[in-house]
């Protein structure tokens, strides 16, 4: 380990896991300042675009606005990321194929000391520019290599093919997965996280309690906002505001 002073900035929504964190950080990783952290989204775009870390340490899962949405939210763009997550299968397949680095947790200080090495490493050596534009980039290429998807539920996580998904509906915070071998699957996520995992040139937000695999329609009937006729017999309404969305993906 260097002795390069990095900045550092903590956001998860679990209090104990931004101390835990903390802790390790301050225990294994001396060249790492903790230079703020939070368990609010919006106060860390403040916070990094205020300081300028060299470096955060970003949860995925967060309500209101994940990891990728704040990273899109921050005009400052140059700090290296350390992801953590619990279970996000999308984000480890793209991780792995994009280079970013990921923590599982619980935390392990191994994992931890070498992907701060790996930082430390980077910062000494290439120029950091832009970086997290180009994260974004890797990221979204790596995503559409990937063609199944872990979806939470009750007992754990299930493993579909994201070309057999025909629709998805809101059911409060909840989503219900309709499949094309006609089996269904009740998603422990809101509708807004399906929206967020799926691709947006194949799956349409026709609806504020729908999402639509485009590849699946087989009939749009007129009306005020119009219906879908899909491939399984199922018809799906789509909403005035979600109209152009719906013809412009055409």
């Amino acid at each position: 380990m260097t002795n390069t002073t990095l900045t550092a900035i903590l956001i998860d929504d679990e209090p104990m896991a931004l101390d835990s964190m903390s802790r390790m950080l301050d225990k294994h990783c001396a060249n790492v300042k903790v230079i703020g952290k939070t368990k609010s989204p919006e106060e860390a775009v403040q916070l990094i675009d205020a300081l300028k870390p060299d470096l955060l340490f970003l949860d995925i899962a967060m309500p209101r606005m994940d990891g990728f949405a704040l990273l899109n939210a921050i005009t400052y763009k140059n700090s290296q990321v350390i992801f953590t997550t619990a279970y996000d299968e999308y984000a480890l397949q793209a991780f792995k194929t994009s280079a970013a680095d990921y923590l599982l947790k619980p935390i392990d200080v191994t994992e931890l000391k070498k992907a701060v090495q790996k930082v430390d490493e980077q910062l000494q050596g290439d120029s950091t520019q832009n970086y997290i534009t180009d994260l974004f980039e890797r990221l979204q290429q790596s995503k559409k290599n990937i063609t199944s998807i872990g979806l939470p539920t009750m007992e754990g996580l299930d493993f579909v093919k994201i070309d057999n998904i025909i629709y998805c509906k809101s059911d409060g915070n909840y989503t219900q997965i309709y499949l094309q071998d006609g089996q269904q699957l009740l998603v422990t996520r809101k509708i807004k996280f399906m929206e967020e995992k799926l691709e947006k040139d194949q799956f349409v937000r026709v609806h504020n309690s729908y999402l639509v695999n485009l590849n699946y329609v087989k009939k749009y009937m007129k009306g005020r906002g119009g219906t879908l006729i899909l491939s399984n017999g199922d018809s799906v309404p789509v909403s005035v505001r979600k109209k152009n969305d719906f013809l412009d993906a055409f």
